[in-house]
């Protein structure tokens, strides 16, 4: 989860690199549109914060800083997300599966914004 650790000795670009391609693949994999590092809450958050209207993330697999971020939400906001589960079958047999979270939003608007 975030993988954001700081190395404690040298690391070469090349493992870098290849530890960012191996976090890609692993978001890829999971199926979501919202990789499950500081992206989730935040996704989070603007779907609390939009317009009064159904708004819909989808994840791969709910990391504890989204799980914290819904309860922070709902106790500030009042806003709850309904939490489905979707499994579909991959090719490899593997059975891969999202979450897809909706909530109806808030409706805020920034006040302090000049109007046009």
């Amino acid at each position: 989860d975030g993988g954001g650790a700081v190395p404690t000795e040298a690391v070469t670009a090349e493992d870098v690199g290849s530890r960012a391609m191996v976090n890609l693949f692993e978001q890829i994999r999971r199926g979501g549109a919202v990789d499950s590092g500081a992206a989730q809450p935040l996704a989070l958050m603007l779907a609390a914060f939009s317009p009064e209207d159904v708004s819909r993330v989808r994840v791969g697999t709910l990391s504890r800083y989204s799980v914290a971020a819904l309860r922070a939400i709902r106790e500030a906001t009042g806003v709850e997300f309904k939490v489905r589960a979707e499994y579909e079958e991959g090719e490899d047999g593997d059975g891969g599966g999202t979450v897809l979270l909706s909530c109806l939003g808030l409706g805020y608007k920034n006040m302090a914004r000049a109007s046009t």
